[in-house]
């Protein structure tokens, strides 16, 4: 299946790992299944889950993005990686506070225009979205390798406090 993600060096989208591919690679990162564990139609609803993640991510990649369209209107996803196995220092300093660990980390390189870009995006359990296959509550964020993505933190940081203890501030903003 083709995503909705560009793809950096193309003029085409990521394609997303097949039932097979993607049973493959949860082997190789030490997941362990007996025979009667997984059917089928298991391995479809998790391919489907996976992909709306995915897209869910990419979305708020490019909310992050827009902070920067003046530089470049069509950022792209050059890599990724998981890192199931190592916490983001947010998610560890959300453990030792006693909240859940996420089941799953990412780093995406996107390319904005020539310019890589690093952001974290961690996934912890969430409520199912039967229609949607959403189930991941997504933590989607710039890492803090630049000045400039720390700049673009803090940014949102202030915003979404003023919206959350001055909503009329923020209301008035929007009127003018």
């Amino acid at each position: 299946q083709k995503s909705r993600i560009p793809r950096s060096g193309t003029e085409d989208n990521w394609v997303y790992p097949s039932q097979q591919m993607f049973y493959n690679a949860l082997l190789r990162k030490g997941w362990e299944f007996g025979p009667d564990d997984l059917e089928q139609t298991d391995m479809d609803h998790i391919i489907r889950i996976h992909n709306a993640n995915n897209e869910s991510a990419w979305q708020e990649v490019l909310l992050w993005e827009s902070l920067h369209s003046d530089e470049c209107k069509n950022p792209k996803l050059k890599s990724f990686g998981g890192k199931a196995k190592y916490f983001s220092p947010r998610a560890r300093l959300r453990g030792w506070m006693g909240y859940e660990l996420p089941f799953d980390r990412h780093d995406w390189i996107v390319d904005r225009c020539g310019k890589e870009v690093r952001y974290i995006i961690d996934y912890y359990d969430g409520p199912l979205d039967q229609g949607s296959h959403r189930f991941a509550q997504l933590d989607v964020r710039p890492a803090m390798d630049s000045f400039e993505a720390v700049a673009d933190r803090v940014k949102v940081a202030m915003w979404r406090w003023r919206a959350e203890y001055f909503p009329s501030l923020t209301q008035s903003e929007n009127q003018s």
